[in-house]
């Protein structure tokens, strides 16, 4: 399969018109210039990118987006749980894995850390699909005891007999506390021998996303230093371990995480929609703290990365405005925030030959038509104006598909 288009393979340079070769599943060859052949995507007037990572979604929440006017924890009970209840039938879950799906697909997003429900059958669901449609993913059972409707507590019983699985197709299995508001010492304790007993098994969380989340942590682990220590104290604080919010954390918190490696996943769009907070990047850039980006759908409303990277920017603008001193606050710049969504995320997620447009990286890309000016500004167009529309194909892990998800040929048909 031959690609053409201006190659964005760096995002703070101006990209070069030129082509590339695909085979089994791989970039082998990239080219300045013409193609040798007629092009099975793309043309001169194409732009070729790595495609999107989202590290940081909730699969059964996709419906949910917009239910405005909660803080976290009554969201949660009013929207949230009721809509995870509707998976104990596998049939629904299945449904809803595959729109999931087919949505990031059309919004350019080839590879995701998931959230699914309590119910063992979503894993089983959610793997069959993610194979069936090549994406690549990490994905986990959510896993709560306490604090949440019995029907999804009672689903924690089933995670001892289906612990962490081997890989299916590009999709693992991953360990998902939803967050220590919903789990006792007994069950963290159950989730990081699982964690352990398997190497390189991913942890996914969230942590410090609200303040009212975090005193009824503080009451519930009153020994406890702080909320980052009580997964820590557990040994779920690994560099395998994706901590999603982390809004309301102090000094040593963020010297704990990055001690621990961990990677924090900012999820700008949630934060602003459920009035959480502004996340502070100066604070986890100081402390050198592994940084990621995530929709966090549905509390963040929009599947499309672009849009939360251009909400990562406007969030860091904010705090500058809001803040005396915040001429010193960093404001990414778009190629920082478009790096991350790509390049930055992939490695975050252990996805190490994602996110780039080089021979050897897999064949994961986007073949954009945006109808833009290509100048220095192209990837700050992209971000403040983007639309999926501008999605023209899809070629996932070598296979072109058109943004919607049907394939236009596998590479075994051409």
């Amino acid at each position: 399969m031959i690609l053409q288009g201006r190659l964005l393979a760096v995002a703070d340079r101006l990209p070069l018109a030129g082509w590339l070769r695909v085979e089994q599943g791989r970039i082998v060859e990239v080219a300045p210039g013409d193609p040798p052949e007629a092009p099975d995507a793309g043309g001169p007037d194409a732009i070729l990118c790595p495609g999107f990572v989202d590290a940081h979604i909730h699969l059964p929440q996709i419906d949910e987006a917009g239910c405005d006017g909660l803080e976290l924890l009554a969201w949660l009970a009013k929207i949230i749980y009721p809509t995870e209840l509707r998976w104990a039938d596998p049939e629904v879950a299945r449904t809803d894995v595959l729109r999931a799906c087919r949505r990031m697909l059309a919004s350019g997003t080839l590879g995701y850390a998931g959230y699914l429900t309590s119910h063992a059958h979503s894993v089983v669901a959610t793997l069959d699909v993610g194979q069936q449609l090549d994406l690549r993913g990490i994905v986990g059972q959510v896993l709560m005891d306490r604090n949440g409707p019995q029907q999804l507590l009672d689903g924690s019983r089933e995670f001892a007999s289906l612990g962490t699985g081997p890989a299916r197709g590009r999709m693992t299995q991953s360990v998902n506390p939803r967050f220590a508001l919903a789990c006792s010492d007994e069950l963290l304790a159950r989730i990081a021998a699982a964690a352990s007993a398997e190497a390189g098994v991913f942890i996914q969380t969230h942590l410090a996303e609200s303040k009212r989340e975090c005193e009824l942590v503080a009451e519930l682990f009153p020994d406890d230093p702080h909320y980052a220590g009580i997964y820590d104290r557990h040994g779920l604080l690994t560099d395998r371990t994706l901590l999603a919010h982390c809004v309301h954390l102090d000094d040593d918190q963020w010297r704990l995480i990055a001690e621990r490696r961990c990677v924090v996943v900012h999820c700008p769009t949630a934060n602003t929609f459920l009035g959480s907070g502004l996340f502070d990047l100066d604070a986890a850039r100081a402390h050198g703290v592994r940084l990621a980006l995530g929709s966090d759908v549905a509390a963040g409303p929009d599947v499309a990365m672009p849009r939360v990277a251009r909400a990562m920017i406007e969030t860091a603008k904010a705090r500058a405005m809001a803040l005396p001193d915040g001429a010193d606050v960093h404001v990414p710049t778009p190629a920082e925030a478009w790096t991350l969504i790509t390049t930055g995320n992939a490695e975050a997620l252990g996805f190490a030959d994602m996110g780039r447009i080089e021979p050897g990286a897999a064949a994961d890309l986007l073949v954009l038509k945006p109808g833009l000016r290509v100048d220095e500004h192209l990837v700050g167009r992209l971000i403040y104006t983007w639309r999926d529309d501008y999605i023209e194909r899809v070629v996932l892990n070598g296979q072109l598909m058109d943004p919607r998800g049907a394939w236009v040929a596998r590479p075994t048909e051409r």
